[in-house]
């Protein structure tokens, strides 16, 4: 999980450095700096559908294609969201494509 909330962290860092509107909304109000972090941060918010499996936490279980939110049919959806223009559903699906590809290695490394 750690590691899951360090890489939004720095996801939030390379925005910051990236976005020229980030960077102003950050200089101009802090709020709207701290919805967008909120929106990354809370793209960990997908698992909750672990709270659907039994057990809900397995440490030797891959959650790609096991849980709803986390499956190959979903992720479409959440590419989908980086078209739309509103930038903290934008960051929150990239949130998540990054949530996802953390446990994809996760996965490869079980094996």
């Amino acid at each position: 999980m750690h590691i899951h909330l360090i890489s939004n962290v720095i996801l939030i860092c390379l925005i910051y450095f990236f976005d020229k509107e980030v960077k102003q909304w950050f200089k101009k109000d802090k709020k709207y700096f701290l919805y967008l972090c909120f929106s990354v941060i809370g793209s960990n918010a997908i698992d909750i559908d672990h709270l659907l499996a039994n057990p809900i936490y397995d440490p030797n279980r891959c959650g790609i294609n096991y849980h709803l939110l986390h499956s190959w049919y979903t992720m479409p959806l959440w590419v989908i969201g980086l078209l739309f223009k509103n930038k903290f559903l934008r960051y929150f699906c990239l949130g998540v494509l990054l949530h996802l590809g953390l446990d994809w290695i996760d996965c490869l490394l079980m094996f």
